[in-house]
């Protein structure tokens, strides 16, 4: 079975020579790239991935802590100039093999012909994880859909808010509408509410744990499109 990757580095030449590795051998039959610890958890929440190739110095936190933080059952390949890493990354249940910089195309199929034979054991059927990492400030806060009520646009930040809390996050909503999953509906050009939370809809605002949300008329027919298929 060929594999579906993801390569995290965030130097774009290697996620560039990786990808052309995997085009070069029919083991692989997709790739994406990842310039951050942050967008490779969020590409993998998604789920559909099988192979892992992992940077261990990452611009927002090392390998190790990824792969502590990771959730799924996948198995990865790791990338270091670090050859002392070598023997501490096979402390990871997840670390199948590790490539050390600069990469040669034959050590590469090597690591990804270990990781088909690691896949009875290691790759397991991947479910949607039910939360998105986040940033806050020099933290990475993990959100849980379930708790999330809706999100705010405060200028550049975006306020999560949550049953018990809230988290404010450098980004756009028009990154998180392509992030978020289908329960998740732009109902404003300030507002990203959470359907399975919806108490009430009046004319023109939503009710949530009694907080009253704006819905802007040109995102209305999409919200009652989205609200009858649930």
């Amino acid at each position: 079975m060929s594999l579906r990757c993801l390569v995290i580095d965030d130097d774009p030449l290697i996620g560039d020579l990786v990808k052309h590795f995997c085009s070069k051998t029919d083991k692989i039959s997709f790739c994406i790239t990842a310039l951050s610890a942050l967008d490779g958890l969020n590409l993998l929440s998604a789920g559909g991935l099988d192979l892992i190739f992992l940077d261990y110095n990452l611009p927002d936190m090392k390998g190790q802590e990824f792969l502590e933080l990771m959730q799924a059952q996948i198995p990865v390949i790791m990338i270091t100039s670090e050859s002392d890493f070598a023997a501490k990354s096979y402390e990871y249940d997840q670390v199948v093999d590790f490539l050390v910089k600069p990469l040669s195309f034959d050590r590469f199929l090597k690591a990804v012909e270990r990781a088909q034979g690691s896949e009875p054991e290691a790759v397991k059927p991947v479910i949607k994880e039910k939360s998105i990492f986040i940033k806050d400030g020099t933290k990475l806060v993990r959100v849980d859909y379930d708790e999330l009520l809706f999100i705010k646009s405060e200028g550049n930040y975006a306020n999560f808010v949550q049953e018990q809390n809230q988290t404010m996050s450098l980004m756009s909503m028009k990154d998180l509408e392509s992030k978020l999953p289908p329960d998740f509906i732009r109902v404003h050009r300030s507002f990203i509410v959470n359907a399975k939370k919806i108490q009430v809809i009046l004319q023109d605002e939503i009710v949530i744990k009694d907080k009253r949300i704006p819905i802007g008329e040109k995102y209305k027919a999409e919200l009652l499109k989205t609200i009858q298929e649930f």
